[in-house]
């Protein structure tokens, strides 16, 4: 865990790569629900374009969707 600031108030959170890695694992379940997949897919999405260091934990599928764009 990690302090942050958040609404003005100290509180531990996740730190940035733990998030990220709980995201690519339930992106990867094939048991999850189609649409809540979708819905991590595009987390996974707006975190790379933010934080461009974490596209070295991404599959390669992912990736290459992410660069066409």
């Amino acid at each position: 865990m990690v302090e942050a600031i958040v609404l003005g108030v100290p509180v531990k959170v996740a730190p940035l790569e733990d998030t990220t890695q709980g995201k690519l694992w339930a992106y990867g379940d094939p048991k999850r629900r189609f649409s809540k997949r979708k819905k991590d897919e595009l987390d996974l999405i707006r975190l790379a374009e933010a934080w461009p260091k974490l596209r070295a934990i991404y599959p390669k599928e992912l990736l290459e969707q992410i660069d066409r764009g």
